[in-house]
């Protein structure tokens, strides 16, 4: 590193700024480039690659350039995870980001767990892998009721300094007996509490280990301390998504590095990768047969080039990662050459370090107009039937619903596959716009025979979950019969049949549809335009509608439609019963309905009631009473709603009409954000210790406020002694004075 260090931990304040819980977009220009800088200097002094576990940890635990490693005497060795050698191949699945100590008898190996990926049995040594393990995380299920998949997990020994010619024989020893493996890895049977924790991606899965496990060291560190609560759980956790979502964009956004799954490799190759060596690798992935396609493990084929070139050390400890990184980017470069000859693209990101899958024409039509680069399970979805051969058509018989959490690609994104263009020129596909185990959404435009014979289409995969009559409740800002408002309906295959539309409907009116998963009652919803359609002297036309079917029923010629492809489906809040953008239609029209009015002809309801009179009179699941919250919360944050919060009650949320102003100006922030705008501290300065010069010592009031800080934070039983050579810095507002005996604490250091 030529360039001198972007921060110094403890000795410059803390890099874990408030502002990274406003999102990389809201960030001053200056910090978001701080904060990048170092990022890529971290990225660079590791060995050239970082995943976003371990880039959240160099800022909230400090990463020190200087020393290459994190101050071991601020990490309390006793939270970190236990692995122990004599317990067998399989063991507690350990998260990327994770610290462990490695205990054989009286001696203890530090390290920090810095990568991971699947290593199936099924795979051979020339890469080749089943169908069915690409995009497969699940794991199984044991007579114990436990969780287990086979794992390789790479870790760091030296992050916390050098190791020592103790620790050296150390790891020798540890390969001998089998805890590492011959490259230096945990290779185990990790096991899971629940069959939901193999699904979470990387970063996912150390934040629920930060919440539990690790939650001590989350409490002394700088995020708790810029929460007006750092007690409040739900708090803390929107918090760490937060702040992780915004070191991710950091990474990606870095100048110098490249991004690949939640890695971020530098530009210039630190670990000297012969370029021989990637070009044997891209060669033998991007082979292709006549028929059923090859899918090709990235891991296997990197460990045989490097050991028949005699470069064996390139995949061993985290020299691995970055190998891995630089060669599947490489083989990315070569998949964004569309070439007719061979279809090139990866399918699972983390099984054997990568799967990639090749085929020659003709292809299936689920890979047409797909991005190469988008990981889509499609080995696993074709093994369980999930994926036909042949597009759905209105007259196809209902799709098996595939159980949820069995592949990597998630519903939105095989449903974005089926494009309208696909029923043919005389019906349009409805489109699904969501997809869940609670909840599906799909938008429709009716046609002239939908309104004269009182039908509504349904997606074939949807018809299955519907058993009987149904209720639709209909929303629709216009006059209507009380009878039109609720009607009981009849589903055939593709069909709901008994419908009485309201006179203003026109021919290519959008219907937005709510399904709840195993329930009867549905939502179709319009949308009303900001201004009218005209078209000559036909008009006006007040809701949203496909122009060129009213065209056509108006004798018009529509303009030749351009082709676009689909985009891409809005997720603000990840994680569980995340917000669902196709929904905002409903949330206004029940609102409009069901809400109780207010002054300026407002609306108002708590979340958990809006649910309840949308989707009940029967049990609504929490799922989908909580997409239900997060959705009036993403939209409160883009100024489509107002909220309000009250202490000990459920936020309220208030709809405006569209010409009544809000005594609200909402910011552009994200649902998350929107959460925690209230309860983080802003321009703080959180509780930290600082490095003392050599020769001085903390005084007796820095002490006392360690003291009383730990055990704030951690309990009466917590160790309150100030490690040695650091003093204590009380959390104060960023520019404002410290009290004069803060002062003279600090200078009374001797």
């Amino acid at each position: 590193m030529t360039d001198s260090p972007a921060w110094v931990p403890f000795h410059d304040e803390p890099l874990f700024v408030a502002e990274l819980l406003l999102g990389a977009d809201q960030m001053d220009a200056a910090v978001a480039d701080r904060m990048g800088r170092y990022l890529r200097q971290v990225t660079v002094a590791r060995g050239g690659v970082l995943h976003l576990a371990c880039a959240w940890n160099a800022l909230h635990f400090g990463f020190d350039l200087a020393l290459g490693a994190y101050h071991s005497a601020l990490l309390d060795p006793e939270y970190f995870h236990a692995v122990c050698p004599a317990a067998g191949p399989a063991r507690a699945a350990i998260p990327v980001g994770a610290f462990i100590r490695i205990e054989r008898g009286t001696r203890w190996l530090w390290a920090e767990a810095v990568g991971k990926f699947g290593t199936s049995q099924d795979c051979d040594d020339d890469g080749w892998i089943p169908a069915a393990r690409s995009g497969d995380r699940a794991g199984s299920l044991r007579p114990d009721g436990l969780w287990e998949r086979e794992e390789t997990l790479v870790v760091d020994i030296s992050a916390f300094g050098p190791p020592s010619a103790v620790e050296v024989k150390e790891t020798a020893r540890l390969r001998r007996s089998g805890l590492l493996d011959a490259r230096g890895h945990i290779a185990s049977t990790a096991l899971y509490a629940t069959p939901d924790l193999p699904l979470l991606d990387d970063a996912a899965l150390y934040q629920r280990y930060l919440l539990t496990e690790a939650r001590p060291l989350l409490a002394t560190g700088p995020l708790a301390g810029l929460l007006d609560d750092p007690h409040d759980t739900d708090l803390l956790a929107q918090a760490l998504a937060v702040s992780f979502d915004s070191v991710g964009d950091l990474l990606r956004r870095s100048p110098g590095l490249r991004t690949w799954g939640p890695y971020a490799v530098a530009e210039a190759d630190t670990v000297d990768l012969p370029d021989s060596t990637i070009g044997e690798v891209v060669h033998r992935v991007h082979r292709a047969r006549t028929g059923p396609p090859r899918y090709t493990a990235t891991w296997p084929l990197l460990c045989a080039a490097c050991d028949s070139t005699g470069a064996v050390d390139l995949t061993e400890g985290p020299n691995a990662l970055a190998s891995l990184v630089i060669v599947n980017l490489a083989i990315a470069d070569r998949a964004a050459e569309l070439t007719a000859q061979v279809d090139l693209r990866i399918d699972d990101l983390w099984q054997q370090g990568g799967i990639w899958r090749t085929q020659r024409p003709p292809l299936p039509w689920y890979v047409h107009g797909a991005d190469p680069l988008a990981p889509l399970g499609i080995g696993h979805r074709e093994h369980t039937g999930s994926l036909p051969a042949t597009p759905p058509s209105r007259h196809a018989a209902p799709v098996q619903e595939e159980p949820a959490g069995e592949s990597s690609a998630s519903p939105e994104v095989i449903a974005a596959w089926l494009l309208p263009e696909q029923a043919g020129s005389d019906e349009l596909m409805p489109v699904i716009e969501h997809l869940d185990d609670s909840l599906a959404v799909y938008t429709c435009c009716l046609l002239p025979h939908h309104i004269d014979h009182g039908t509504f289409p349904l997606p074939a995969s949807l018809r299955e979950g519907l058993v009987g009559p149904v209720v639709l409740e209909l929303h629709h800002d216009a006059d209507m019969d009380d009878s039109q408002v609720l009607q009981e309906l009849v589903p055939y295959e593709t069909t709901l049949a008994g419908a009485s539309w309201p006179w203003s409907f026109y021919p290519g009116i959008k219907v937005t549809v709510t399904v709840p998963r195993g329930g009867r009652r549905l939502h179709a919803a319009t949308t009303r335009l900001d201004e009218p359609l005209h078209f000559g002297n036909n008009g006006p036309f007040f809701w949203a509608c496909d122009t060129g079917v009213l065209q056509r029923h108006l004798g018009l010629t529509p303009p030749e439609p351009e082709r676009q492809r689909p985009a891409p489906r809005r997720t603000t809040h990840a994680g569980y019963a995340p917000a669902v953008d196709s929904l905002c239609p409903l949330i206004v029209a029940g609102l409009r309905r069901h809400g109780a009015p207010g002054m300026f002809d407002t609306r108002s309801m708590q979340g958990h009631r809006l649910s309840a009179a949308l989707f009940g009179p029967g049990p609504v699941s929490p799922r989908l009473m909580w997409t239900v919250i997060h959705t009036c919360e993403e939209m409160a944050a883009r100024g489509l709603l107002e909220r309000e919060s009250v202490a000990g009650e459920p936020d309220l949320f208030i709809w405006w009409p569209g010409d009544k102003a809000s005594t609200t100006q909402n910011r552009p922030v994200t649902l998350k954000q929107q959460v925690l705008r209230n309860h983080v501290k802003a321009h703080y300065v959180p509780p930290d210790r600082r490095k003392l010069p050599p020769g001085q010592q903390a005084s007796d009031h820095a002490r006392a406020a360690y003291a009383r800080w730990r055990i704030e934070m951690l309990g009466p039983e917590a160790d309150t002694t100030l490690p040695q050579g650091y003093t204590f810095v009380r959390g104060h507002r960023r520019g404002a004075e410290q009290p004069p005996a803060w002062h003279n604490d600090l200078t009374e250091c001797s």
